[in-house]
């Protein structure tokens, strides 16, 4: 009796295996076809786009802005800041490209604010010196009239300088500067 019933049941493991393997191929089937072609386009889209964003030129479909939100908020900053020492920080940094069927949207925040000459790295920081309108403001000749009389030496504009940015000046350079040894 117990032969009986495993020879009925036989072959009902191989039946649901094989009905498993072939909804295992049909999906697989349906991935190679349908998933992986559409991958491969989403993955071009996008790899159009960040090459568009990153080779950012004049004539292209990348749009420069300042319409975003910190750009907003540092206006806030930046205008007085520009008004008292004349520093401009650029805020037109936000390129934006739409989404398009053979490109991805994406966005780019560029041009830092980092100096981008060796000029700017001494300019930029000295312009937010409390003192350095009056250079501008011919400080220096007033310093080189006080220093002609003899115990003013040291407030001569070369020696007492106002709003001045030595972007070299490290302690070990300084000692080299004045003839000791390095």
């Amino acid at each position: 009796m117990l032969m009986k019933k495993f020879s009925d049941n036989s072959g009902q493991a191989m039946v649901e295996s094989l009905i498993v393997l072939t909804l295992l191929a049909g999906l697989l089937l349906l991935l190679t076809d349908t998933v992986f072609p559409l991958h491969e386009h989403q993955l071009k889209r996008i790899e159009t786009g960040r090459a568009a964003v990153w080779n950012w030129q004049l004539n292209s479909t990348v749009e420069v802005t300042e319409n975003y939100a910190f750009a907003k908020r540092a206006e806030v900053v930046l205008s007085p800041l520009k008004g008292l020492t004349g520093l401009a920080l650029e805020q037109d940094n936000l390129r934006v490209i739409a989404s398009a069927p053979d490109v991805a949207a994406m966005a780019r925040l560029t041009d830092t604010w980092s100096p981008m000459s060796a000029e700017q790295l001494d300019s930029r920081p000295a312009r937010l010196t409390p003192l350095a309108r009056l250079q501008e403001l011919g400080l220096g000749k007033i310093q080189n009239f006080i220093s002609w009389l003899h115990f003013t030496e040291e407030f001569s504009a070369e020696s007492l300088r106002f709003g001045y940015i030595a972007n070299e000046a490290t302690p070990a350079e300084l000692a080299c500067q004045r003839g000791q040894s390095c």
